[in-house]
């Protein structure tokens, strides 16, 4: 029978503390589930304002219904991918971070570094293109200067991220935004979209920009469809600069193995394990239960947030197809959240002059978000190489990342880049291609360091597979696109 054990003797083996009740139920109710959504939520309320207010809408107006598909595909994979990478620290307390910088052939070290890489060269393009995005919507309403507008957000929302006072304003902007989604929702049956369209477009089949864009937006027909797709994945529910933050997150939900009474002295026995050696996990049928249950927590947070995300994303698509194209109208240059509000504004016309405060407390939600985010990302990231990183914490590398992600910001606003321009290679790179490539990762830490009953099970494996594989592909041909290597 699996008991919590009281102190480690190295080398025995590694027993899960008993699961909550809920967890261990055979049927589980929705309330139940709902109860182990927390993490989940932070990277849900991270992409509303960008991935799925802006980029979804655009996507729908500039393609029409066609590429639906894509919101299943990535949220799939992407559901998929942070799912297996939360499943492996809630059993083993490990980030997988920490496990592959020593498995994977080559140089020790050499795949985390390389994901802390690209996630710094993102962490500045999407921190200034959501700012960027919110000063160019106050200019639009006659408030003042767009460039002001965006360095005063990034500031202050610097600022209240680095203080923790956001507290009370954070509660009434989560109503407000679940109330906006909530009329987008209502404004697909408003705007009575082409069913048939809708349908079709859930199947994955060839896709072109409609025939206005051409005519009136020529620097968007100039872009590969590629590069403009694989933008909007990149954006669609977060990218690596949020999930390697996000699973660390979870040390503070205590769930498995990070609530163990010894956790500190089984992150220290774990550390000394050599490249192939298995984790030693119990493999008793009462403690590989117990990891079964433990495994439905990570699961149920990422369901909710993914299938929020999907639902938002596809409602945001359909409205932007179903309104924006037939107006002919595309969120694009400085000027992409205008239009949206024609989707409140389908409900009830009231609804538009709400839609200002919405999008931009949804926007600032974004901009405060990232920081912390960003910074037990790359904690977690440099964490896996440098024990000077782990003495530290990720409180003591904050000034560093905020200081990266802030100046690059400012200078990349001063560029006078558009929303679009300024996050298109972090999309590319950190949302799409980065991705990829961690799920490999993932399959191979399964592979060669997790027992066999740990291990994820074979429909989980395949996801993670096929959505990976897409992934990286997606994200090569956009990368050789947008550098125009192809057509």
């Amino acid at each position: 029978m699996a008991t919590q054990e009281t102190g480690r003797t190295a080398g025995t083996p590694l027993r899960l503390p008993d699961p909550p009740a809920a967890l261990l139920k055979r049927r589980v109710g929705v309330a139940t589930a709902l109860k182990f959504f927390g993490p989940g939520a932070i990277i849900a309320s991270l992409t509303i304002g960008s991935g799925e207010s802006i980029l979804a809408s655009r996507e729908g107006a500039v393609f029409g219904y066609t590429v639906l598909w894509a919101v299943v595909v990535g949220a799939l994979a992407k559901g998929a991918l942070v799912y297996a990478s939360n499943r492996h620290i809630t059993l083993t307390g490990e980030h997988p971070m920490t496990r592959l910088a020593k498995v994977l052939p080559g140089p020790r070290g050499w795949f985390p570094v390389l994901l802390a890489l690209i996630c710094l060269a993102s962490f500045p393009g999407w921190a200034s293109g959501v700012t960027v995005a919110l000063g160019d919507y106050l200019e639009s309403l006659g408030a003042g200067n767009a460039t002001a507008y965006a360095v005063g957000a990034l500031l202050f929302a610097a600022l209240l991220s680095w203080v923790g006072g956001y507290t009370v304003l954070e509660k009434v902007q989560v109503a407000i935004a679940g109330l906006m989604v909530v009329l987008v929702l209502v404004a697909v049956f408003a705007a009575q979209p082409d069913w048939l369209g809708v349908l079709g477009g859930l199947v994955p089949s060839g896709f072109e920009y409609e025939p206005f864009v051409a005519d009136k937006y020529p620097d968007i027909a100039e872009t590969s469809v590629w590069v403009e797709l694989a933008v909007f994945m990149g954006g669609l529910g977060g990218g690596m600069y949020d999930y390697i933050g996000y699973t660390g997150m979870l040390r503070e939900k205590k769930w498995g193995m990070l609530g163990h009474r010894e956790a500190d002295a089984i992150g220290r026995e774990l550390a000394t394990l050599g490249r192939k050696d298995r984790i030693p996990l119990s493999a008793e049928p009462g403690d590989v239960a117990n990891a079964r249950a433990w495994s439905r927590a990570p699961l149920f947070d990422m369901l909710a947030a993914f299938l929020a995300l999907g639902v938002i994303a596809a409602a945001f698509m359909i409205n932007g197809a179903a309104i924006l194209g037939d107006r002919e109208q595309v969120p694009e240059g400085n000027d992409v959240l205008t239009h949206q509000s024609q989707f409140l504004s389908a409900v009830a016309p009231v609804f538009e002059s709400f839609y200002v405060v919405a999008i931009v407390m949804v926007l600032f939600g974004t901009a405060y978000a990232v920081w912390e985010a960003y910074s037990w990302t790359m904690y977690e990231s440099l964490s896996a190489v440098s024990e000077k990183v782990r003495a530290r914490g990720q409180r003591g590398i904050r000034p560093y990342v905020y200081a990266w992600t802030g100046i690059g910001s400012l200078l990349m606003i001063a560029s006078g880049a558009s929303f679009v321009s300024l996050i298109t290679p972090a999309s590319i790179l950190g949302g799409v291609f980065a991705c990829g490539i961690y799920g490999a990762g993932l399959l191979w830490v399964d592979r060669v360091n997790l027992p066999a009953p740990y291990r994820m099970s074979a429909p989980l494996r395949a996801m993670v597979a096929v959505g990976s594989a897409f992934l990286t592909v997606c994200g090569v041909v956009a990368m050789l696109a947008y550098a125009e290597v192809i057509g």
